[in-house]
């Protein structure tokens, strides 16, 4: 970055969705609001390549995930993408997030749940507006956020997960700022970026891989926790009632989207 933070240049679009190339940063927002910006494998595989694309810039130091539409992202997609297939792509991804040498901020300002808490739990700073809930809704479905959960409880303490997990526990803003699910909370997301990409010019992308590798470094997951996360999956999905929740849910969602 420059002595100053410019404006974005023109957008890329593809398919879900769309990035901006601004100074010293890239800007990656989820483009599916009428899925609620849900995680399917095209996503996926759209938003490691945008990884890529800002790791591959030379001067690119922050990597920004937003959304449109009045969700941040609804976890994965119930109609397309729950299933052992998709848990390498999102497990990677999250990892990717925390251990790139670029500073990831996730701006928040609508409904993060199941995956999208993990999502945004994977990056080294969440912003939050006033219309910011956060919610791990897997239990209700008799699934596990096994994958998220990690980095949802390096934020916040384990047995502070653990409870969210459990209880389906909805957090606005202010609840994940005390939480330590989020970093910062204003009245809009988007008005605490600026201040913070201006705060960021100090820190050379060197060094914030060197600070992030050390994190990992002495606070690693334990070996084979996405592996586990993976099986775990496979086995709920496995259980009879599991599949029929998810039956029903994906029959209401499909009703919806056809209503509209």
């Amino acid at each position: 970055m420059t002595g100053r933070v410019t404006a974005l240049a023109p957008a890329s679009t593809c398919g879900p969705l769309t990035v901006h190339e601004g100074d010293g940063f890239l800007r990656a927002t989820l483009s599916r609001p009428e899925r609620r910006n849900a995680l399917d494998g095209p996503l996926l595989t759209l938003l490691h390549a945008a990884l890529d694309r800002a790791e591959a810039l030379a001067d690119c130091r922050v990597l920004i995930l937003d959304a449109s539409g009045e969700a941040f992202c609804g976890g994965m997609d119930l109609g397309t993408a729950v299933g052992p297939d998709s848990a390498a792509p999102y497990w990677r991804l999250l990892e990717r997030l925390a251990t790139t040498d670029l500073v990831t901020v996730s701006l928040v300002d609508g409904e993060a749940t199941g995956g999208g808490v993990g999502l945004a739990a994977a990056c080294d700073l969440v912003l939050t507006g006033r219309d910011a809930r956060f919610r791990l809704t897997e239990v209700l479905l008799g699934l596990v956020p096994a994958m998220a959960l990690p980095f949802v409880a390096r934020r916040t303490g384990q047995h502070r997960a653990f409870t969210a997990a459990l209880l389906a526990e909805p957090l606005d803003g202010p609840a994940a700022l005390a939480a330590g699910l989020a970093d910062r909370h204003g009245v809009v997301a988007e008005e605490l970026l600026r201040p913070l990409l201006v705060s960021l010019r100090r820190v050379d992308r060197a060094t914030t891989g060197a600070l992030k590798r050390h994190r990992a470094l002495v606070h690693p997951f334990p070996a084979g926790t996405g592996t586990a996360a993976a099986d775990l999956l496979a086995e709920r999905l496995a259980d009879p009632a599991a599949v029929e929740r998810l039956r029903r849910v994906a029959m209401t969602a499909a009703a919806t989207g056809a209503a509209r």
